[in-house]
This record gives structure tokens, C-alpha cells and sequence, in this order.
């Protein structure tokens, strides 16, 4: 069961790669540049993410077992971020505060909404889009707060109200009660809103593609902590989650969007933040860039993994 497992979700991985690929070929031959996936991330994020994720919700099916499945998904995307952020803590105790805060958002930070929703919903269909989304919201939450206080080398200042006001956790809060009360929406609003929600998948992975066209893969092959990161983000963190979720008796598709979502390569906007906060844009997407590459070789074995537990 786990190499018929490997196997397709190999499959979807290498799907989702060959459609970053055409982001990676339109910008080396300057049809679609990175310039113009930068203008379109506000689209993606403000606009088109938040739809898919209130369309699933207002669509899935209510049930017990789905109302269980929010509260625990939102019990593992908060245990995973706390327990990325404290064993971040305990590394790169040396180097100066904005070179350790980017690494450390890289570690804490996965790429959740650009890959691991779009493939979430691959391997497990709209129920691991409704998942992941919980997972997103906390993201947000933690990104747009504690990721960016350390990014900008602890000197932006904690802002509360992001913790509320962001894209993910206002789709999720919006969502929720179209969840509860299941309204009878319109064709003419729900249909519109599945057409635009469907368009998040392929323009995600098209974006991030010219993001890795432009990565310096010599630089990113050449730094030991680079390779030191990924292993954080890429192994460590998504194996002890998916050991401390097994032990505490979580099972099935959420399980299986958790570590989707714990497992996938560093957050694009690490390289984003990092020069809006006047940190290191170079080597943000060299560590981004890193993980990704090897995030095909690693998200395969993990999510396999994740799928056969008992």
C-alpha cells in the first residue's frame, strides 16, 4: 500500500511541478516574468485563495465528522507552528538577528496556500482544500505576527490585529458559518465562485515558477546552513508532527493535510519579506528555491507515509 501510495502521490507532486514548470519556462523566454507573477501574488492572495477557500467551505457537507475534523486541523496547524518556532529558537544562535530571523521564518514557515493546498486538493479532492484551509489561517496568522517580528530581525513590532485581519483567517471566519448553516447559494453566485476558485492551483504553481527561474541554484546547493534549513523544514518537522498526530490518534484525510501542509517547502514570501523588511531577498529565495527542489523527493515519502498509518 505505501509504493501504490509513493507512487501517485509522486505522480501529483511531479503534476504540480510540470505546471511550475511553465512559470519557469515563460519567464527564462520573457512571455511571463517574475515582475509579473509579483503583480499578480495580491490577486492570488486577497482575492482568489480567499474565494476557494469560503467556496469549499459553503459547500462541504456538514456533518460531525467534519466538525471535528476543523477543530482538529486547528490543533495541528497550531502545534505545528509552536513546535517549528521552538526548535527555531534553539539554532543559528550566532549569526546576526536578520540572517537568523530569516532562517528561522524558512524553517516555520511552509509554502501552505502556493503548494500544499493545491496539492492537498490533488491527492484527497475538495475535503483536503477544506482541511488546509484551517491550516492557512493559522499560517496567516503566525506569518503576518511572529514571522514577520523575526524576519525583520525582531524590529517590526508585533501587530494583534493582524492576527485577525489577514486573507486566510477572514476566509476561514467567513466561511465557517456558510459550513453551519449549509444556505441553499444561488447558481449564478456559486458557480462563478468555483470557476475563480479553481484558477488558485494552476496560477500558484505558474507564480512560483518564475520564482524559481530566478534563483541562483549554484548559491543554493553551496551553503551548508541552506541544506540544514531544509532538513528542518523538509523532514524534521512533518516527521515528529505526523509521530505526535499518529500518537494522538488522528487519523484518515486530516492527518493526511496536516503533513501536506507540515511537509511542504519553505514559504514563497520568504524571499518577499525578506526584502521588504530589509533583510536578505538573495538568500530568502535561495532557501526557498533550495527546498522546493528537494521538497519532490521529500513530500512524496512523507504524505506516502502519512496515508498508511493505522
Amino acid at each position: 500500500m505505501f509504493l501504490d501510495n509513493l507512487k501517485t502521490i509522486a505522480l501529483q507532486v511531479l503534476i504540480l511541478y510540470l505546471i511550475a514548470g511553465i512559470g519557469f519556462v515563460t519567464d527564462k523566454t520573457g512571455i511571463f516574468k517574475q515582475s509579473d507573477g509579483k503583480r499578480l501574488i495580491d490577486l492570488l492572495f486577497y482575492t482568489i485563495l480567499p474565494i476557494a477557500i469560503i467556496h469549499t467551505f459553503m459547500t462541504m457537507e456538514y456533518s460531525a465528522e467534519h466538525v471535528r475534523g476543523i477543530l482538529v486541523a486547528f490543533a495541528c496547524a497550531f502545534a505545528t507552528h509552536i513546535f517549528g518556532a521552538l526548535v527555531s529558537m534553539l539554532t543559528f544562535r550566532k549569526k546576526p538577528l536578520k540572517e537568523r530571523g530569516l532562517y528561522h521564518y524558512a524553517m516555520i514557515l511552509s509554502n501552505a496556500a502556493f503548494l500544499a493546498l493545491p496539492m492537498a486538493k490533488s491527492i484527497i479532492g475538495n475535503e483536503g482544500i477544506f482541511y488546509c484551509s484551517v491550516y492557512v489561517a493559522v499560517f496567516n496568522m503566525v506569518a503576518f505576527t511572529f514571522g514577520i517580528y523575526e524576519i525583520s530581525g525582531r524590529q517590526a513590532k508585533l501587530d494583534v490585529k493582524k492576527l485577525i485581519f489577514n486573507p486566510g483567517t477572514i476566509s476561514v471566519i467567513i466561511g465557517l458559518p456558510l459550513f453551519f448553516l449549509q444556505p441553499d447559494i444561488p447558481y449564478f453566485i456559486e458557480y462563478p465562485m468555483e470557476i475563480v476558485g479553481n484558477c488558485n492551483s494552476p496560477l500558484a504553481m505558474i507564480i512560483f515558477g518564475t520564482f524559481l527561474a530566478n534563483s541562483n541554484f549554484r548559491n543554493m546547493f553551496a551553503k551548508k546552513e541552506i541544506y540544514f534549513v531544509s532538513f528542518i523544514r523538509l523532514i524534521f518537522i512533518p516527521v515528529c508532527m505526523l509521530g505526535l498526530f499518529y500518537l494522538c490518534g488522528v487519523r484518515g484525510n486530516i492527518l493526511t493535510a496536516m503533513i501536506i501542509s507540515a511537509s511542504a517547502p519553505a514559504a514563497t514570501n520568504t524571499a518577499m519579506y525578506a526584502a521588504k523588511y530589509d533583510n536578505d531577498p538573495a538568500l530568502g529565495s535561495e532557501v526557498v528555491a533550495q527546498s522546493s527542489v528537494l521538497s519532490i523527493l521529500t513530500m512524496p515519502v512523507i504524505v506516502a507515509l502519512a496515508t498508511v498509518v493505522i
